[in-house]
């Protein structure tokens, strides 16, 4: 077996039987001692998986790009919205502070409201994604900006000056060749901005900390994206996190349940109906601590305590452009 990311054969098992996102699967965990990527063995991903979890409006980490979805139109700068309230949009909100009228594709688009959002912001976009679901609400809502496909599948004859990919490539099987393909779509000085679930925030004993398999395939960390950047002749950036107080979120409050559930064994999250596990617990826990930990004074106090702990972030957020070229800020 090879790493997935930097195809060292260095590799260990760190769980055996994990369970997965639907009840009654389980899937061994591997870690890679070289680059510090932990991935899960899987030949294919049926993208069923991804129009389960958008039919059920309750189905935890999904009900709050519903949520999105519906707002995002009574917003007057949509992209500030999305990216005070939640990190995976915040570097592209910082990327494109001082830029218009870019060529941009979206991969992994989802219900289409980013791509919505930087369209009313006067970028030429596209949207693409596996889900039909998921896009014939895009298309239905928001326009004709958006298709049913695979990046492999997408049009090879333009080129973007940036392609966003947030909360996706974890999702993906083989992420070096995704960048590969994102890369062949670039114009010369094209970015590409991805977010994922940042495994340095974890310690190194923790297992799994992301969506379960195969939802999630990879848990990725910066080494990982260096060894993907240095064999594609790409700078690898990484957004610096530290004085982002996002409106939904309470940094000190977030590393401490993440220590207390680090290495606690997970539930699976759907039945093999697609009947959600957990009861909506996730959202009646957000809705009981909204006015207590989210309230401005102590989000923003909590967030100033958290860097005793830590400088890093739950999310990942990476910019890579062709080498020689400026870097971006804010970056570590």
């Amino acid at each position: 077996m090879k790493c997935p990311i930097c195809e060292s054969e260095e590799i260990r098992i760190v769980y055996a039987n994990y369970p997965g996102y639907f009840d009654g699967t389980s899937f061994d965990i591997f870690e890679c001692i070289r680059c510090n990527t932990q991935f899960v063995s899987v030949e294919t991903v049926d993208p069923e998986i991804y129009n389960i979890a958008y039919s059920n409006k309750s189905t935890p980490g999904y009900y709050r790009y519903l949520t999105y979805a519906k707002e995002i139109k009574n917003k007057n700068n949509p992209l500030k919205y999305l990216s005070e309230a939640e990190s995976v949009y915040y570097p592209i909100y910082i990327y494109l502070k001082d830029k218009t009228h870019l060529d941009i594709l979206e991969v992994g688009c989802g219900y289409g409201y980013l791509t919505y959002s930087l369209h009313s912001l006067g970028h030429n976009v596209e949207g693409i994604d596996i889900s039909s679901r998921a896009i014939h609400y895009a298309s239905s809502h928001y326009g004709d900006y958006y298709q049913v496909a695979k990046l492999e599948d997408h049009h090879k004859h333009k080129k973007y000056d940036l392609i966003i990919a947030t909360e996706l490539i974890e999702h993906l099987i083989n992420p070096v060749e995704f960048i590969s393909l994102c890369v062949d779509l670039l114009n010369a000085n094209g970015a590409i901005i991805l977010t994922t679930r940042n495994k340095d925030y974890h310690s190194k004993t923790s297992v799994w900390g992301t969506d379960l398999p195969p939802v999630h395939t990879t848990w990725l960390s910066k080494t990982s994206f260096k060894y993907i950047a240095e064999m594609k002749q790409m700078n690898c950036m990484f957004v610096d996190y530290t004085n982002y107080v996002g409106r939904n979120e309470n940094k000190l409050m977030s590393y401490l349940y993440m220590k207390w559930t680090s290495n606690r064994m997970p539930q699976s999250i759907l039945s093999n109906k697609g009947d959600t596990n957990r009861k909506n617990i996730e959202m009646y826990i957000r809705i009981i601590l909204k006015y207590i930990v989210f309230f401005a004074p102590v989000r923003y106090t909590c967030s100033y305590i958290n860097r005793l702990f830590t400088k890093e972030h739950d999310t990942l957020g990476v910019i890579m452009k062709r080498k020689n070229l400026k870097p971006i800020f804010p970056i570590i």
